[in-house]
């Protein structure tokens, strides 16, 4: 009995130290640095051959880590390398919320993991790069673009999985987003999954209560009719445009992104001039104090020929609380019912023009 004992203990060990040997092997294939995809396929398939089919975890890992290293790849060629196209041929679905899969995302980084992991999927779907990239996160690498389908579908499934690093990853990517880009419909869709699936904690409680801030100007809401004023104090409102598209270019003096884009909105009014159903006005958020340069830059950009308004800050309601204007430029699209098309719409040149043609 007790050789028998010493025999299996013995074996145990043996097979321990052949996996413990198996994963060291594996581990020292990637680690270094990839010079092209073909490269990290190569690793990929060799890692992969060198395994039992019965060693699940390190199959796992080493699904992982071509995850890791593609994308780490991908990003840093910015998308641009043509041999990136090899890629999501090899990347297999992984369940994000697997015990190995968790512990490596946490050792690595959860949300750059999962930016990854996404980004091949939606390329193995057929879309380019910058349609699977991640759309949530606002960063310097690439630019800004809207939402789309994948970035939807990779919303869903993040908050669906039981990875509590993962969710506080794109809670943070949540609360920045929902202040610069609003709500809208696929967005709203997500909340019960975050309630229901996501720990408490005061993150969470933030993002949910930015949800209830930022649905009061989703899409679809009725637009609320706040009073403005000309230059010589005559009073405009919101309701007075019923019946038209409203377009309205947020800005102030002092921001120069704004006065970059002026030019391409007052093209745009030029291009719907002779169309009654659109009307076209800039808001200014400069206090009544600063009047004066208000005008200036109005006379400075020529300016003159369009409508200039600031909001009416003798009104117990004002206009930046009730579209929670934070910064500038921004872009609000009503429509000839009154509802709210986009109170962070396009900026003229990417989108604006044919939003407002949607909506005629």
């Amino acid at each position: 009995m007790t050789t028998s004992r010493h025999r299996f203990i013995f074996f145990l060990l043996v097979m321990l130290a052949i996996a413990g040997n198996a994963m060291q092997a594996t581990d020292s294939l990637w680690n270094r640095e990839f010079a092209c995809a073909q490269d990290i396929i190569d690793t990929y398939t060799t890692a992969k051959k060198s395994i039992s089919k019965k060693e699940k975890e390190l199959h796992i890992l080493n699904a992982c880590n071509y995850v890791w290293y593609s994308g780490e790849y991908m990003f840093k060629c910015r998308g641009k390398n043509e041999d990136i196209t090899r890629l999501p041929k090899h990347a297999i679905e992984i369940e994000l919320d697997n015990e190995t899969v968790a512990g490596f995302m946490t050792e690595h980084n959860a949300g750059r993991f999962a930016d990854h992991y996404f980004t091949l999927q939606a390329m193995k779907r057929g879309c380019s790069f910058d349609e699977s990239r991640d759309g949530v996160e606002m960063t310097v690498f690439f630019p800004i673009r809207s939402l789309n389908a994948n970035d939807y579908i990779k919303l869903n499934k993040v908050f669906a999985y039981k990875n509590d690093a993962l969710h506080t990853a794109f809670l943070k990517r949540l609360s920045h987003l929902l202040p610069n880009s609003g709500c809208n419909k696929e967005l709203l869709e997500i909340l019960p999954l975050i309630k229901n699936n996501v720990a408490e904690s005061k993150l969470k409680s933030k993002v949910i209560s930015q949800y209830d801030i930022f649905t009061s100007i989703m899409p679809g809401a009725q637009a609320s009719d706040v009073t403005f004023k000309d230059k010589d104090e005559k009073r405009y409102s919101i309701g007075d445009f019923k019946g038209r598209v409203i377009v309205i270019d947020v800005w102030a003096t002092w921001c120069s992104s704004c006065l970059k884009n002026m030019p391409k909105f007052m093209e745009l009014i030029k291009e719907f001039e002779n169309n009654k159903e659109v009307v076209f006005f800039t808001v200014s958020t400069d206090s009544d104090e600063l009047k004066a340069k208000w005008l200036a830059a109005i006379n400075k950009h020529n300016m003159g020929s369009m409508l200039n308004l600031t909001p009416d800050r003798s009104a117990t309601t004002q206009f930046e609380e009730k579209y929670l204007v934070s910064s500038v430029p921004r872009y609000i699209v009503i429509d000839k019912e009154g509802k709210i098309v986009s109170a962070f719409a396009p900026k003229p040149g990417s989108g604006l023009k044919e939003m407002i043609i949607d909506s005629l």
